[in-house]
Parts: structure tokens; C-alpha cells; sequence
């Protein structure tokens, strides 16, 4: 109701700047009354606004609207055999390598220092490929969309975090420390790795 009172008031306000500005706005040039006419229709939405932030679905009352690859898996259509070996062993796979997320999650928590070069030489964008591969080449072509969607995001983490685990070395070959926004990057793209392959692992 707080919302609707706004609006509300924001679009009366509105009415009448705009009705003075047509009957009843003194002669002056055209371009100073449009700039006066602007500023006190921005002063009347951020008055009617408040101080906080609401997006356009949020403002009107609409429910969050998912995007064209986004799936609740609990909809997910699997038309391939779940049970096969193989798909079984990419699973696998997809699981081993969030628990090796995790764990380097863990260390980088309690140790921003600590090595995580693991990460990079035993934690391959192929296996995590062709893993998840298994798993789309299982769904229907809509639910395809989506796990590859997270697919997509789980690689682009990797990549992120591959970019950053390495120490930073001086042209002389000398190790240096991880800075705070490297491992804050780390740590960011570990979480975002970790969200979407559990995300993932909810499809079948």
C-alpha cells in the first residue's frame, strides 16, 4: 500500500507540473523550462521514491520473471538414462571437483596464502567440460538450456580463479604474497563455482 500511495503521488505530481508548465509557466527560453521542468520531476520521483533502491518488477509488485536459460530443476525433463555408467561417472566427476572447490575455499578462508596451485594443475576445464557434457546430452533441449547455462558459469569461474591462484612473481623470479583483492577474486569465483555446480548436481 506504502508503494501504491507513491506511485500515486508521484503520478498526480507529475499532472501538474506538467498542466503549469502548458497554462501556466511564465515566458522564458525553451531550454531553461525544460531543464526547470526535469529537475522538479526528478526532485518529485525521488521524493515519492524514498532513499531505497527497488527494482522495476519490485516497484510495481511483479514476481521475479526467470530468463530464457534459467530452470527450476525440480521442472527438469531427463530423456536420456541417468543410470548409464557414464553418466553416472560425470557426476562423479562434477562432484569431485566442487569437493576440490570446496576444500580450496576452506584453505584460502583460514590461509590467504595458501598454496591452491592444485587447483590449476589437477582441476582441468576438460574433464569439467566433458563432464557436463554427459549431463546435457541427457535432458531435453529446454532443460539442455539451462544446465549448459551453468555449465557456461562454472568455466568462466575456473577461468577467473586459474587467473588469480598463481603467486605474483617480480621479473627477477621473486615470489610475492597474494594481494587482498586477488584473493578476494579468488575466493569470489570459488563461491560462484560451488553455487553453480550444486546448482547443477539439482537436475538429476
Amino acid at each position: 500500500m506504502q508503494r501504491s500511495s507513491r506511485a500515486f503521488l508521484l503520478l498526480a505530481a507529475c499532472a501538474c507540473i506538467w498542466w503549469q508548465a502548458a497554462f501556466m509557466a511564465p515566458a522564458e527560453p525553451p531550454a531553461t523550462g525544460r531543464r526547470a521542468l526535469l529537475a522538479a520531476g526528478s526532485m518529485g520521483l525521488l521524493s515519492a521514491m524514498g532513499t531505497q533502491p527497488a527494482s522495476a518488477a519490485d516497484f510495481f509488485g511483479l514476481p521475479h520473471m526467470p530468463g530464457p536459460f534459467e530452470m527450476d530443476p525440480k521442472e527438469a525433463v531427463v530423456i536420456g538414462d541417468a543410470g548409464e555408467a557414464s553418466v553416472k561417472e560425470a557426476r562423479a566427476k562434477v562432484v569431485e571437483l566442487q569437493n576440490k572447490a570446496e576444500s580450496a575455499l576452506e584453505k584460502i578462508t583460514n590461509d590467504p596464502q595458501a598454496d591452491l596451485t592444485f587447483l590449476v594443475e589437477d582441476f582441468g576445464i576438460g574433464d569439467l567440460r566433458d563432464a557436463t557434457n554427459i549431463i546435457n546430452d541427457i535432458m531435453d533441449d529446454k532443460t539442455a538450456a539451462a544446465t549448459q547455462r551453468w555449465q557456461r558459469l562454472m568455466i568462466q569461474a575456473k577461468y577467473q580463479w586459474e587467473d588469480d591462484v598463481p603467486f605474483p612473481t617480480t621479473k627477477r623470479g621473486v615470489q610475492k604474497p597474494r594481494g587482498e583483492k586477488r584473493n578476494e577474486r579468488i575466493i569470489n569465483s570459488l563461491k560462484n563455482y560451488i553455487s553453480g555446480s550444486k546448482e547443477l548436481l539439482q537436475f538429476f
